[in-house]
């Protein structure tokens, strides 16, 4: 085949028009993957910024969570400590700070609650440990407590105190102790009132 006939078989191959048009939308595709498709490099520095960035936050998050728990365990030492101080006013003080901060029970500071309730020699402390043991009603132990208590007291107004609560809890485990209170000779009169009430309660 000659040249002339090879040129015009193939005469839309070298049209002008036709041909820079082509060559138009192939550069034009060329130059949008290129401004649009992001550089390997900056991606990379992306996601090491955002993985820094994540670990940052991670370890924050630690250390504030760490940081609390410190300063929760050092105050719940010092509590501890004070509601075995020597000072009334010290537990006294201690006994409120348990009835006001905490709101779940913490088993190692109930059971010096509980220890208060049976040996301190002071009823304002007893009364105000009443109290601040009856936040956890359902809690067995404390309830027993309670009981355990009523049955040793010889306080007047611990007694009352012991009695008001038991009959609030409807706790029927309290009348043994209500009725040795009763037949007690040694009992004061508003203690022996309180105690026939509650026991009345407590059997309907």
């Amino acid at each position: 085949m000659n040249l002339k006939d090879y040129i015009q078989e193939h005469k839309e191959a070298f049209d002008d028009q036709k041909a820079s048009a082509k060559l138009d939308q192939s550069f034009e595709q060329q130059l949008k993957e290129r401004l649009h498709k992001p550089k390997r490099s900056k991606l990379i520095y992306l996601k090491r910024i955002s993985v820094a960035a994540s670990l940052i936050l991670a370890i924050s998050t630690v250390f504030w969570y760490y940081n609390d728990y410190l300063q929760n365990e050092k105050k719940r030492s010092k509590l501890l400590a004070s509601l075995e101080d020597k000072s009334t006013g010290k537990r006294l003080e201690a006994v409120y700070e348990f009835s006001d901060v905490y709101q779940k029970e913490d088993a190692k500071i109930i059971k010096v609650l509980i220890k208060t309730l049976l040996t301190d020699n002071n009823a304002n402390v007893k009364i105000a440990t009443v109290d601040a043991l009856l936040k956890f009603p359902h809690n067995q132990e404390i309830r027993n407590s309670l009981i355990e208590a009523l049955s040793k007291e010889k306080q007047p107004l611990v007694q009352i105190k012991l009695i008001n609560s038991l009959a609030t809890l409807r706790e029927k485990r309290a009348q043994e102790p209500l009725e040795d209170i009763i037949k007690d000779e040694k009992t004061f009169e508003i203690v022996k009132s309180n105690a026939t009430l509650a026991m009345t309660n407590l059997k309907q």
